[in-house]
């Protein structure tokens, strides 16, 4: 087995992407597609934008697998640079031709080693799965069980179909509205207003304490304008727009956020990223009025969008109840897995994956 890949930070990564960048996301969309009706990738330029860009805030390192020189399986691993420093974040695909032949357990072998090399004590993977498949049976979480990953939350993908019949959302804001009196929810399409930008990077912040991370181990993030600004800048670089909503207490505090964004790449859909209330203001309905104000804002720019995607913690039965009365419709889980990467490793070498491991110069 041979590997090639870059990082965003290499100075040749511009050249590795005019080379390679191509076949890996065609190995990546092909490996992301079996047995699902709507994978959801990344695309194609978003990925390479976020390649090529470099990044303050994460280090990106995609590799490339070549059995026998032909393209096999792909890598994502990121390693976040201001917090959760102990974590690389995979993302493993091997394409439909070449499975189970050890192409996984010899790039999972690769990912840890660039694991260590940075720092890293842990690896993280998701398994995305559709609603009827059993996780006892599917590949993706067959695997990592096998090569010693424990499950540390389940979440779920939902679909809302638009549009929403006009007469649903105004019933749920009737509903809503009695409840938040004296609060104040305002969207907005485009990067934070500098007024806000200092708030909502707080909020940010506190997705990594506030929402549910099951058994995942999450240290609080660190968030200001300037890593807000960076991440908006990427996500325009990227062809992703972005409409933002913020709930305001009677205070003038902002104690509510939630974030949408449409790609270029794939107009049709709008995906719900962010959503929090902080918990000393839960209990108003805000993440309802925040959703419908933000989701109003984003359709009136976007008349061709069909449907929202938006990915929740099982356990978050607040917003899921939320997403349901909207009207979202469950159709996939997602798994996420984490685990030392001293017990990935005894597990692969437990097993052994019967290849040779070579990086390409």
């Amino acid at each position: 087995m041979e590997f090639t890949g870059t990082t965003n930070a290499a100075p040749d990564r511009a050249d590795w992407a005019r080379r390679w960048f191509d076949t890996w996301y065609d190995v990546l969309a092909d490996a992301e597609a079996v047995g699902r009706a709507d994978p959801a990738s990344w695309g194609r330029g978003e990925l390479r934008a976020g390649l090529e860009r470099g990044s303050t805030t994460e280090r990106v390192h995609l590799v490339l697998a070549l059995d026998g020189g032909t393209p096999a399986g792909v890598a994502d691993v990121r390693f976040w640079l201001q917090d959760n420093a102990h974590v690389a974040e995979a993302v493993l695909a091997v394409g439909a031709r070449h499975r189970r032949r050890g192409v996984g357990a010899a790039l999972l072998a690769h990912v840890l080693d660039l694991a260590e090399a940075g720092g890293r004590t842990a690896v993280r993977v998701g398994v995305d799965r559709p609603v009827g498949a059993d996780a006892a049976t599917w590949p993706g979480s067959v695997a990592a069980r096998r090569w010693g990953f424990t499950r540390g939350q389940l979440a779920a993908r939902r679909q809302l179909p638009l549009p929403v019949p006009a007469q649903r959302l105004a019933a749920l804001e009737a509903a809503a509205r009695p409840h938040a009196a004296g609060y104040r929810v305002r969207a907005f399409a485009g990067p934070v207003p500098e007024a806000d930008l200092e708030a909502v990077a707080g909020l940010t912040a506190r997705m990594s304490t506030d929402a549910p991370a099951g058994d995942l181990v999450v240290e609080p993030e660190v968030w200001d304008g300037a890593r807000l600004r960076e991440v908006e800048a990427e996500r325009a670089a990227q062809g992703r727009r972005q409409w933002v909503a913020v709930a305001q207490a009677p205070t003038g505090e902002l104690v509510g956020f939630t974030v949408l964004v449409r790609a270029d790449h794939e107009p049709e859909r709008l995906v719900q990223l962010d959503t929090l209330v902080l918990r000393e203001h839960r209990g108003h309905r805000l993440g309802m009025l925040l959703k419908l104000a933000c989701l109003r804002r984003a359709v009136a720019d976007c008349p061709g969008a069909q449907r929202v995607s938006t990915w929740n913690a099982v356990s978050n039965t607040p917003m899921v109840a939320v997403n349901e009365a909207l009207g979202f419709v469950l159709d996939e889980l997602v798994e996420e897995f984490e685990a030392p990467v001293a017990d990935v490793r005894r597990a692969l070498a437990g097993r052994g994956s019967g290849q040779t491991l070579r990086s390409l110069t």
